[in-house]
């Protein structure tokens, strides 16, 4: 199993169900991002979502947050990212929607918390 074994997750522009996880929007699919991350881990996503995409729009920060407390992550940052960082993704995808050219580009950044009880699997080196 993939449980905690990752020290950092980087997501670029995501679509479908990871997208939707990444939103908050699936449960599953968050879920599973959440589960890869080591406790303390931090995960990164860019994401852009426009009305047109037909998946649910952007939540609030609020909603963002306690989306993901429900899945053992803190939201640790969620505003507009800059074109610099959407450069530095290096990726194709961000390149063909002119992400961050137009395109709004939102940077999520997540801990994973430490688990408070023995429930958690314990990583193993």
């Amino acid at each position: 199993m993939l449980h905690g074994l990752a020290d950092a997750l980087t997501v670029h522009f995501p679509w479908a169900s990871l997208l939707r996880g990444t939103l908050g929007h699936d449960h599953d699919a968050l879920a599973g991002l959440a589960q890869l991350l080591a406790p303390e881990a931090i995960g990164t996503a860019l994401v852009s979502v426009l009305p047109r995409d037909g998946v649910p729009a952007i939540p609030e920060a609020g909603a963002l947050a306690q989306a993901y407390a429900r899945h053992g992550l803190d939201l640790v940052e969620a505003r507009p990212a800059t074109p610099d960082e959407v450069a530095a993704s290096g990726s194709s995808w961000a390149k063909r929607l002119r992400a961050g050219r137009g395109r709004p580009v939102t940077l999520l950044r997540f801990r994973r918390v430490r688990p408070t009880d023995d429930s958690e699997p314990v990583r193993q080196s």
